[in-house]
């Protein structure tokens, strides 16, 4: 029998309620599915699928199963709402066509629905009925994922057995968030760094150590590597975010073995889902302007298209600290991004096409009766490119939760960069396809993932006239097993082996196991293998602003470590109202790392291959409480302690294994948000606590050096606040605040400024914030 049900979302309700409506549902109605993540090529897989099928077609299966499927009242299927037996850990998560199978109970039973950020609701099921399609008023805007209702943007799953946290683009909101480097202000979990003193890059930090061991994805697509990897964070503007997914620890094996701290993926608003037009206007009082601009259109129920622009620009000019350099680089980035969808009966696909202009400059402010420019430290980085990506996926199969599809990437980077007197340039062609099956192996408590993954990369790469031009071709297999039974028991094992040309092959084992004790309480252990082959240059970039050469000492190898990991994730009621609680232990142990050496020698950076231990230990405890309805409490504490042996071969140097320079060992965070009960009004606010850093070894200089007493020992530790005022209308709204209102910065910066082209001046010691107290005013304007 089946059963169609609707139900309004409760904006805010307090208490769990039932609905039913009318069972007289068609069985021929169309549903209005949606297809993100599995694309397909079916003749490619054929002889795959065959052979999978006739397998799991011998399988027999005495369980009943209760196939339904979560969607709102436009039609739009609902991505990752839970399902779950009322009372028991009996449970799962809709997939990415709103899909779900449940075990059938024996007797009448309520069926409870929660979507992030709504209060759950219960639906009476009966066990004659066998499918039900579940209609879920109240949520009209997927693509913001507006969170109307009492919880929150930002949440980790008790029914997933990798420790994934989403983040909604409401949560993006509370920030200026203006690109993804932006976008984790409020977030325990990552920890955002500026590189060097004078081009303001930023980083990622990740269970204590650099992004570069997490792995970047777009929509499930590993993104922007080598070249692209300075600026990655600045080629996603924050208004195309719809959400993201950060996974700890070694995740899943589909996506490639290069993830060791974890995973970040980012996935962009869709043209069928998002507004038919959306502006953003942002400026702020250090002469940085921006606007993004949605264009999007439905050309029928199957196909629709859209175009994302965006334009920036940072115009200011000063030297606050008076050390004779900008306190942040001057510059102007375009960036664009075509879409059209096309979702059939069993067909879906996408093909995407994205062109980035970046152009930036820093470096010594000049004179306006300049004689000879070369004569300044200058920096100048100009950066093109262009990615052509999309997938394609059939849904066809008359087995419940059986999918292929393939994903694909066509890419070209091209980087030029001055230095003072140091030129950098080069040009990326990469290629990248995934081809993927899905099925299940009896019943929905058994699922088998199985895929192939290509990437070419031919690099052309120079650093004044050193030539570190280079192919690498790195196909790779996998196969994971997912386990989600009734008992609260949860299992995802993944085994990969890739082959690099060459380094070989290597094997990547990964599991991922939960244990619920009730349906607020899950306890996660997770464990395996990342491995990756290091970008020296690209992902060092920053230590050009030295005048230390590079210096690579042997061959360098494959980067390899191991990743183990608990989690406890517990809801709960305090003072009779909703508050969680977050406890994260991960370690990661470096069997190789490229060591990136200033410690040993007096004038040069060395490379060279780990010779000894390093590893790091990372601990985060995060509770959040909504004390009264719509006012959030958010607390973090975040301890790391990342440990490096410093050895270099052929050098004779004793051993030593010291914290990594530049990383803190403790931090916090502290953030309220208040809603009104209207959504009319919106504060928030977020306080960081950055503990103090150990400098790099600087035994080299002496008192005769400027502001070399300075970066002796470690930094101080300091505190950040941000705060923003939001008020919105009907069709628009405006939103303005303030970063650094403490307006700590960091006032040197830089050892020898004065003398650019000398041996000891280094810009690479940056703790803090070299802007101090800034506002800024947005506007956003939509056309429903």
């Amino acid at each position: 029998m089946k059963v169609l049900i609707n139900y309004t979302l409760s904006f805010f309700s307090t208490q769990k309620s039932c609905a039913r409506q009318d069972t007289g549902f068609q069985s021929s109605r169309r549903r209005s599915t949606q297809f993100h993540n599995h694309p397909i090529l079916h003749f490619l897989f054929f002889t795959f699928y065959f052979l999978l099928h006739t397998t799991s077609q011998a399988q027999t299966s005495t369980q009943k199963l209760l196939y339904g499927n979560v969607f709102n009242q436009d039609g739009e299927n609902l991505i990752a709402a839970t399902v779950q037996w009322e009372g028991t850990t009996i449970g799962t998560i809709t997939d990415m066509n709103g899909d779900f199978w449940l075990p059938k109970m024996e007797a009448t039973a309520n069926l409870e629905i929660s979507y992030v950020g709504f209060d759950p609701v219960l639906i009476e099921m009966f066990p004659h009925e066998d499918t039900a399609y579940i209609k879920i008023e109240g949520i009209t805007d997927l693509v913001e994922v507006e969170i109307t209702g009492q919880g929150t943007d930002n949440y980790t799953s008790t029914l997933d057995p990798i420790n994934l946290e989403r983040i909604g683009s409401g949560e993006l909101k509370k920030a200026a968030c203006c690109s993804l480097a932006e976008s984790f202000e409020t977030n325990g979990a990552i920890d955002v760094m500026q590189q060097d003193a004078i081009t303001s890059a930023k980083e990622i930090q990740m269970l204590g150590l650099r992004g570069v061991y997490s792995q970047l994805l777009m929509e499930k697509r590993p993104t922007y590597t080598g070249l692209a990897q300075p600026l990655a964070l600045d080629y996603i503007p924050g208004t195309w975010v719809s959400g993201i997914q950060i996974s700890k620890g070694t995740s899943t094996v589909q996506n490639g073995p290069q993830a060791m701290t974890g995973q970040i993926n980012t996935e962009l608003v869709k043209p069928f889902q998002d507004k038919p037009f959306f502006l953003n206007l942002f400026g702020s009082t250090v002469e940085r302007g921006e606007i993004n601009l949605h264009a999007n259109k439905e050309w029928d129920e199957k196909w629709s298209s859209g175009v994302l622009l965006h334009g920036s620009t940072t115009q200011g000019e000063f030297d606050k600290n008076n050390d004779s350099f900008q306190d942040q680089p001057t510059k102007e980035t375009l960036n664009g991004l075509f879409r059209t969808f096309y979702r059939g009966e069993n067909i879906r696909s996408q093909i995407n096409l994205q062109v980035i202009r970046d152009e930036r400059e820093s470096g010594q402010l000049l004179p306006s009766d300049i004689q000879d420019p070369s004569d300044y430290y200058r920096i100048r980085q100009f950066n093109r490119r262009a990615d052509l990506f999309g997938k394609i996926g059939f849904l066809g199969f008359d087995k419940p939760g059986t999918s292929i599809g393939f994903i694909y990437n066509a890419s070209w980077h091209e980087t030029d960069n001055v230095f003072g007197r140091t030129y950098y340039r080069g040009e990326q062609q990469r290629l990248y396809a995934h081809l993927m099956y899905a099925t299940i192996l009896g019943t929905t408590d058994h699922k088998l993932n199985l895929g192939v993954n290509y990437q070419y990369d031919d690099v052309e790469e120079f650093l004044d006239e050193a030539d570190f031009s280079r192919k690498e071709i790195m196909p790779g297999v996998y196969a994971e097993y997912v386990y989600a039974g009734p008992s609260g028991f949860g299992l995802i094992a993944g085994l990969r082996a890739d082959h690099h040309n060459q380094f070989g092959t290597f094997v990547t084992p990964r599991v991922n196991l939960k244990y619920n004790f009730n349906e607020n309480s899950i306890i996660r252990v997770s464990g395996g293998r990342g491995v990756r082959s290091a970008q020296v240059l690209a992902e060092n970039l920053s230590m050009l602003a030295t005048n230390q050469p590079f210096v690579i000492l042997e061959k360098l190898e494959m980067e390899d470590a191991w990743n183990v990991g608990l989690n406890l994730t517990k809801n709960f009621q305090f003072l009779g109202r909703k508050a969680g609680f977050v406890a994260d232990f991960y370690r990661t142990d470096f069997q190789n790392q490229i060591v990136a050496d200033r410690e040993t020698e007096h004038k040069e950076i060395v490379f060279y291959n780990l010779n000894g231990r390093s590893y790091s230990n990372s601990m985060l405890l995060l509770t959040t409480w909504e004390a009264f309805d719509g006012f959030n409490i958010k607390l973090a504490y975040k301890y790391n302690d990342v440990q490096t042996t410093y050895h270099p071969p052929y050098l004779n140097r004793s051993e030593r294994l010291q914290q990594r320079p530049l990383t803190t060992t403790h931090r916090g965070l502290a953030a309220i948000d208040y809603k009104t009960k209207d959504d009319n009004w919106m504060f928030n606010t977020n306080m960081q606590f950055v503990g103090s850093m150990q400098f790099a070894h600087q035994g080299h200089l002496n008192a005769s050096v400027p502001n070399a007493e300075h970066f002796e020992g470690s930094s101080p530790a300091y505190v950040l606040v941000n705060a923003q005022v939001t008020r919105r209308f009907k069709k628009w709204e405006i939103y303005m605040g303030g970063e650094n209102l403490t307006n700590y910065t960091q006032e040197n910066a830089i050892i020898d400024p004065q003398n650019p082209f000398g041996e000891y001046f280094d810009a690479m010691q940056v703790y803090a914030p070299l802007v101090g107290a800034r506002g800024y005013v947005g506007v956003r304007l939509w056309i429903e």
